[in-house]
């Protein structure tokens, strides 16, 4: 009992001196700290969050999040970022940021692309451009319009997709892609003599001077129905897309822009035109910069139109926009095309066919083409797999409702072609389709049974456009 009491009384001794007095250093010294902070650079789009919030405030402190040169130039606005940047409600997180490419300045570069509406007149925001500097993403640019000599090809693809999921603005794209077509067709025929000329190396003063009364007047009402179509493009896609997504402002307002720009020049040209008529003096305008526009919002609106065309498996029916007459506002008439029925027809009350959509198969494939009848003029629509693609049409317009009867019959190449008889009874008409898809109109006289020297003639020849036979 006596040696476990010691035992127990020696411990607590030990315990005691071992508890007293300072700590003594390690033998073995102190130990460094060797922990290594590394701090992460905002992203892109947090930097343009960041700005965004400080630029809601009207906080000048928005302007620490731009490169320097692109800062400097914005101090010498001296303006509030209000004045400069304009009024927007948020950040646009939901965009879509791009790979990082070194540049040859050694810096790398990302652009993010977005669409940020702002309060104000100003057009929205589509892209910011951000440059990489000591560590630290910083604003380089802010780009409110499509660049005119770079088209993104995802955006294409987004833009085109959102398309498809919108019927009405799938709808109004279809009526102005073939309204351009249209237009096109119109030039193309009725300027075809021109055209010639000019690839002989005709002066375009000379050649107008040398026309006769009646070939200039082609020239000017064709200028005249060009005209009218584009402002109804511009017009409807001013007032018949009330709501416009905010992905596709942009699109839609390239295609507007795009047809009231070309009214612009056409104008121009054609007031020139009659000026040089009238007193032979010929001032060509200059419209360089506008010519530039127009290519460029083409390729914005051709681009996405493509794909739209190539990809809808949706549309049952495909919507076409007629005109008629040759001074503006034209007459026209919308019809949808359904490729599921063999002819399409409305009747006034008396029963005379106001318009008539046939179905014919001009060249063998399994998409049957349109010919539609309205208001004495005659189109040609050709067939695809995704809708119709207008190839032809008459301007000079056939003035009859006997057209509307019109049929099919074999032609030459073993498909089917359209035959109708002009008003005097003399002549009878044929429009067919080529090897390679190209209309040809051809008119052979019903009395004596033989060619009138139209035959062969290919649609692009402005004779064919002959009126009322």
């Amino acid at each position: 009992m006596k040696k476990s009491v010691f035992f127990l009384v020696l411990i607590v001794f030990f315990g005691l001196v071992a508890c007293d007095g300072n700590p003594q250093p390690s033998s073995y010294g102190t130990v460094a700290d060797t922990t290594i902070v590394r701090t992460i650079p905002d992203t892109p789009i947090a930097v343009g969050l960041r700005f965004s919030n400080n630029l809601g405030m009207n906080d000048s402190s928005c302007f620490e999040y731009l490169a320097p040169f692109f800062r400097d130039s914005v101090l010498n606005l001296q303006g509030s970022p209000w004045e400069i940047f304009g009024k927007w409600r948020g950040f646009d997180s939901g965009g879509r940021l791009t790979e990082t490419l070194l540049g040859p300045d050694s810096l790398v570069r990302t652009s993010y692309y977005c669409c940020i509406p702002r309060l104000d007149e100003l057009p929205p925001v589509i892209r910011f451009d951000f440059v990489l500097i000591q560590g630290q993403w910083l604003i380089e640019h802010i780009e409110s319009e499509l660049p005119r000599d770079v088209i993104d090809s995802l955006s294409v693809q987004t833009q085109a997709s959102l398309v498809l999921q919108n019927p009405l603005i799938r709808r109004e794209m279809r009526i102005a892609g073939m309204l351009f077509e249209d237009c096109e067709m119109d030039h193309r025929i009725n300027w075809s003599s021109w055209s010639s000329a000019e690839e002989n190396g005709s002066d375009f003063a000379d050649y107008i001077m040398e026309l006769s009364q009646e070939s200039y007047t082609i020239l000017a009402l064709s200028n005249v129905r060009i005209a009218a179509k584009l402002q109804i493009i511009q017009d409807r896609a001013t007032f018949q897309i009330t709501e416009v997504p905010i992905e596709l402002r942009e699109l839609v307002a390239a295609w507007r822009e795009s047809a009231y720009l070309r009214k612009a020049v056409l104008r121009a040209n054609h007031e020139a035109m009659q000026n040089l008529r009238q007193t032979g003096t010929w001032m060509e305008p200059d419209t360089q910069e506008e010519d530039a526009r127009i290519l460029f919002l083409n390729s914005v609106f051709q681009s996405v139109y493509n794909l739209v065309e190539q990809n809808d498996t949706l549309s049952s029916v495909f919507p076409v926009l007629l005109t008629c007459g040759e001074s503006e506002p034209l007459e026209n008439l919308i019809v949808s095309l359904d490729p599921h029925q063999l002819e399409q027809k409305a009747e006034n009350d008396i029963g005379i066919p106001i318009w008539r959509a046939l179905g014919v198969d001009m060249n063998g494939d399994v998409d049957p083409e349109r010919v539609v009848y309205w208001a004495g003029d005659i189109y040609l629509f050709l067939g695809t797999p995704t809708g119709y693609t207008l190839v032809w049409r008459s301007w000079q317009d056939f003035s009859s409702d006997f057209h509307s009867q019109f049929g099919t019959q074999t032609s030459p190449l073993g498909h089917r072609s359209i035959v109708l008889v002009g008003n005097s009874g003399l002549y009878e008409y044929e429009l067919s389709l080529d090897f390679s898809n190209t209309p040809v109109f051809e008119r052979v006289s019903i009395s004596s049974d033989t060619s009138s020297g139209f035959d062969d003639e290919l649609v692009e020849s402005p004779l064919l456009q002959g009126g009322n036979q």
